[in-house]
C-alpha cells in the first residue's frame, strides 16, 4: 500500500459539483484561511443538466471554485448523475476517502432538497454510513488495506435556504463567514 497523504482536517461532501460551494462553501473559505486542511468530495459529475455544455465545463468549474476556496484536496468520485441511490459500492467508495484522509470533521448535507434532485437525499445516507464504514475493523479486504479511521464529528449544511428542515432561529451551528 502507498504511504498514506497529509491528512485533511474537514472534508465535505456533495452529490454533484456545486452543492458544496452552495451550501457551505464560504465555511469551507474561512477554515481554508485559518490554515486548515480542507476537501471536497463530489460522488458525481453533475451532468447532464441544462446549464452547462457538458462535463468539461463542469469540471473545469469545480477545480477554479476548488481555487477560490483554498482547498487542499478535491475529488469526483464518478458515480452517474441523476442515478445516484444509497448502495455499498458508494458507501465504501466514499468510506475509502475518509480512511484515506482522515478528516477531523465531515460535512455532508443536511436533508433532501423538495423540488431539486433526489440525488441530494441519498447523498445525506451515503455520507452518514460512509462515516460509520470508515471506523469498522476487520474488513480490511473491502478497504484495500486503508487503516480504520474514526471520524470524530460529522456535521449537515442546507442546500437551499429557503426550505430548511430545522426553523431559523433553532440551527444548532450557524458559522459567520462576514468577515
Amino acid at each position: 500500500m502507498n504511504p498514506l497523504p497529509q491528512a485533511l482536517d474537514v472534508i465535505a461532501v456533495g452529490a454533484h459539483p456545486d452543492d458544496v460551494e452552495i451550501g457551505c462553501g464560504g465555511t469551507l473559505a474561512l477554515f481554508a484561511a485559518q490554515g486548515h486542511r480542507v476537501g471536497i468530495v463530489d460522488l458525481t459529475d453533475g451532468e447532464p443538466t441544462p446549464l452547462s455544455s457538458g462535463p468539461e465545463e463542469r469540471l473545469a468549474e469545480a477545480a477554479a471554485a476548488a481555487a477560490v476556496l483554498g482547498l487542499a484536496h478535491r475529488e469526483h468520485l464518478g458515480f452517474t448523475n441523476r442515478r445516484l441511490f444509497d448502495s455499498f459500492e458508494v458507501r465504501v467508495a466514499l468510506a475509502k476517502v475518509f480512511r484515506r484522509w482522515r478528516p477531523r470533521l465531515v460535512i455532508g448535507l443536511a436533508d433532501k432538497t423538495p423540488l431539486a434532485s433526489p440525488d441530494h437525499a441519498q447523498a445525506v445516507a451515503i455520507t452518514e454510513a460512509a462515516v460509520f464504514y470508515s471506523r469498522l475493523t476487520k474488513w480490511e479486504e473491502t478497504f484495500d488495506g486503508l487503516p480504520v479511521h474514526t471520524v470524530p464529528q460529522l456535521l449537515s449544511y442546507f442546500l437551499f435556504a429557503g426550505v430548511p428542515a430545522v426553523p431559523p432561529g433553532q440551527w444548532p451551528l450557524v458559522v459567520d463567514i462576514a468577515g
